[in-house]
């Protein structure tokens, strides 16, 4: 299981789904909010580099990852 710094550098690499998040005990609140924050600025970057043609199609997480970042933030 990686540790914080390394979900922080890459989350996507880390969680299959961001979900996966939110199960990880050993993280606090704040920890999973950075992590999903992180996560949801990489796939911004990817969905801008995917507009100019110049990324691969993946399945948009997005959703999902603001969805979680609400429920934390409530």
């Amino acid at each position: 299981m990686a540790d914080f710094e390394t979900c922080m550098r890459n989350p996507a690499g880390s969680f299959h789904e961001p979900e996966e998040v939110m199960n990880r005990t050993d993280f606090s609140k704040e920890q999973k909010l950075k992590i999903l924050k992180q996560w949801r600025y990489d796939e911004y970057e990817t969905e801008v580099a995917d507009q100019e043609n110049m990324g691969a199609d993946k399945p948009d997480k997005l959703g999902e990852i603001n969805n979680l970042i609400l429920q934390l933030e409530e």
